[in-house]
């Protein structure tokens, strides 16, 4: 703006500008009303595959309950107790009633809820994934725009080789060798576990925290890095950046004025993309680490048939990979302009 006032173009009118936000709005309000009914179209798709393909395994899941010298009359009764001689619309019938009054049903083996059980878990694993995120983008941001800026220099190469050797890496072998290090050889951080008395006793919390976070950091910042040096190259390199700078703008100042908004419209797409991941690899992780987090209840779950606690997993899990990517496709609405204005025209979204 204080650009092109230098050139002498004069401001939009008060009453076209309220004209323009109305519209504006509207299109906003449109946007979000489809992007909803997309939400809810897509969760309940994902709600019926896990029912589906979770009965198409092999097994019974009243196998759990009986032992391997149980008489065909034991098994019919655990059958009975668990549902699964019901036919499978019958069973589906019966959980999405419970869903829609907030029940994900109770264990099969343990007999306790799994709204519990998942919210006890949850404690572990949400920290876990926000924490490894916000590190990740913080650092991705910054390592990002200096390979972008030293692009030509052996800073901007040795960053964007680390980068690619991160995302080639496999997560468990960054956590085995970070428990090898810090654990096993200097002795500074837990190599495994969770304090039994939760975040009470906080400093053990997060001692037990930190090698798991920053083998998720390792991967995640260097996919981050990837895409926010294309993103920072892109605008670097743009005439509007340039226009800026010919009027009297340094580049940083130019850069935070006229290209952050810009660049960050292609990363908050990935950085959806990489906080679903994030939250997907943080399960992956406590396998490594032995944290009592929904890895574990999925895995103990999977092992013994326990189909409610499989079915709240996967679909807390489904659940928020999809907002998260909901929230991500409306704050980029939000920032870009021309997304807005496109639904106007009938653009795709």
């Amino acid at each position: 703006r204080r650009a092109f006032q230098r050139v002498g173009l004069r401001r939009e009118r008060p009453e076209f500008a309220v004209c323009r936000l109305g519209h504006l709005q509207e299109l906003m309000t449109r946007y979000l009303l489809r992007r909803t009914g997309l939400l809810i179209l897509t969760g309940s798709a994902a709600l019926v595959a896990i029912f589906v393909l979770l009965r198409l395994l092999p097994g019974d899941p009243a196998n759990a309950l009986v032992s391997g010298t149980a008489t065909p009359e034991q098994i019919e009764a655990a059958r009975r107790q668990v549902g699964s001689d019901l036919p499978w619309w019958s069973q589906f019938g019966e959980w999405a009633s419970s869903l829609l009054r907030g029940d994900l049903g109770t264990s099969f083996t343990s007999g306790l809820s799994v709204n519990d059980q998942i919210a006890s878990r949850m404690a572990v694993t949400l920290p876990l994934t926000l924490a490894a995120f916000g590190i990740s983008l913080i650092l991705a941001i910054v390592l990002g725009y200096v390979a972008a800026r030293a692009r030509r220099s052996w800073v901007g190469t040795v960053i964007s080789a680390l980068a690619q050797l991160g995302i080639a890496v496999p997560v468990f072998w960054i956590g085995m060798l970070l428990v090898l290090v810090f654990a096993v050889n200097l002795h500074w951080l837990p190599a495994s576990g969770f304090p039994a008395r939760g975040w009470t006793n906080a400093a053990q919390a997060v001692r037990a925290l930190v090698l798991p976070t920053l083998t998720i950091v390792l991967v995640s910042t260097a996919s981050l890095t990837r895409y926010t040096r294309s993103a920072a190259l892109d605008v670097l390199d743009a005439p509007f950046l340039q226009f800026a700078r010919s009027l009297g703008e340094s580049r940083g100042e130019a850069m935070v004025r006229h290209g952050l908004r810009v660049a960050s419209i292609p990363v908050i797409s990935i950085a959806g993309i990489e906080l679903a991941t994030t939250f997907i690899g943080a399960v992956v992780v406590e396998q490594v680490f032995a944290l009592p987090g929904l890895g574990s209840m999925l895995t103990t779950a999977i092992a013994q048939h326990d189909y409610p606690s499989i079915q709240g997993v996967l679909l807390v899990s489904t659940t928020l990979v999809l907002v998260i990517g909901f929230a991500a496709d409306v704050l980029q609405r939000v920032i870009d302009p021309r997304l807005r204005t496109s639904l106007s025209s009938g653009g795709r979204s």
